[in-house]
């Protein structure tokens, strides 16, 4: 059995990592091709690829066969533009004033909404003597960023009418992919289709993580994959048997800094919230809610110590947290604690703490901090 504290992936320099693992990302690639077959695979890596690390997370993607990135904002284009990707990218959030030029001068595909923000892409693009490829978003209930039906229909002869813009495709989101009801999806995606033969863009998307296992009609030209790519089921209550293949990207560990021996009736960290109902032996661990451990888990989440439970002991810390070793004789200081992830037999998924914080994984995940160290393993090498 192998257990955390046996990993030589530990950043020494900080107090807690989170470790990436490559041959895992790769594997997910892999499911998410043979589901949207024969479409393509677009890899979401906007939020520094959901906590994991853009550049890593996208050179490791598409070397697995993902044909394009997506992100959010153009800073995070030109990042893995200057980290040497010249794959596509898709920057799928709003043109903003100081966006024209890198947009052309690094090569991005926009999302346009209106015929202001085509004619100042067209004026960059003048400029640059490039065409900057653009793609119009349409909206299917998300009331959000995409157009309503007809005035994507007029944003497209508009777009028509520039000649240094591109039009490259039409896509749309869906809010309730993940439901087992899927007739409203359906509904939307239909009138998207319909939407999409007037346009006439050469391509169109549609499936994010969720669809592409529950709505697999709307895979068309690629499925954009955020959350499946990093090893999260987008919809468990529908218990896929694809899905479930996913495996997990991320595990996030930490080390125990000290052990205290606390009598029975005293308390733990700031406030009193837990009470020694016992002689206690108590753990401090190096990551606390400055790192991204939210500290609504006080009293009441788990790590993981030599493959078995330790309950969090009072209030999480800024930079700690305590746990309960007393059922763990063998811990000792220097041991590896498991956060987020797998140790020998047991494991704590993104899900799991989730469902303790009435949240999703896409916030656990992005949640993590930047002084977090990431660290690439890739166990293929």
């Amino acid at each position: 059995m192998t257990h955390a504290s046996d990993s030589s992936s530990r950043a020494t320099s900080a107090t807690s990592w989170a470790e990436i693992d490559l041959q895992a990302l790769r594997h997910n690639v892999e499911v998410l091709r043979g589901q949207a077959h024969p479409a393509a695979v677009a890899a979401v890596v906007k939020a520094d690829a959901y906590g994991h690390g853009a550049v890593t997370v996208a050179s490791a993607a598409l070397d697995a066969g993902a044909t394009s990135l997506c992100v959010f904002t153009v800073p995070e284009a030109i990042q893995l533009r200057q980290a040497g990707i010249d794959a596509p990218i898709l920057c799928m959030g709003p043109v903003l004033a100081d966006d024209p030029e890198s947009v052309a001068r690094f090569d991005i595909a926009a999302v346009v909404e209106s015929a202001a923000t085509a004619n100042r892409l067209a004026k960059a693009g003048e400029a640059a003597a490039r065409a900057i490829r653009v793609q119009i978003n349409v909206d299917s209930g998300m009331q959000r960023y995409g157009l309503p039906h007809e005035e994507a229909l007029d944003l497209a002869a508009t777009i028509r009418s520039h000649e240094w813009l591109e039009l490259e495709a039409v896509f749309t989101h869906f809010p309730e992919a993940g439901n087992a009801d899927r007739r409203p999806s359906l509904h939307a995606f239909r009138r998207f289709q319909r939407t999409a033969d007037r346009i006439r863009a050469p391509i169109r998307h549609a499936a994010a993580s969720a669809a592409v296992f529950n709505l697999p009609e709307a895979s068309l030209g690629f499925v954009r994959a955020g959350i499946a790519l990093y090893g999260a089921d987008p919809a468990p209550d529908l218990a896929s048997p694809l899905a479930a293949e996913l495996q997990p990207v991320l595990s996030w560990r930490t080390t125990l800094l000290a052990i205290r021996q606390v009598a029975r009736g005293e308390s733990v960290s700031y406030g009193g919230l837990w009470t020694a109902d016992r002689d206690s032996r108590i753990g401090v661990t190096g990551v606390g809610y400055a790192d991204g451990l939210a500290r609504r888990l006080s009293s009441h989440g788990h790590m993981l110590v030599r493959g078995r439970r330790a309950p969090i002991r009072g209030a999480i810390c800024m930079d700690s947290a305590m746990i309960d070793l007393t059922e763990i004789p063998e811990a000792v200081v220097g041991d590896v604690v498991t956060i987020l992830g797998a140790d020998g037999t047991d494991s704590i998924g993104a899900w799991d703490i989730a469902g303790q914080l009435d949240t999703i994984p896409y916030e656990i995940f992005t949640g993590i901090a930047a002084r977090v160290p990431r660290v690439a393993i890739d166990e293929s090498d």
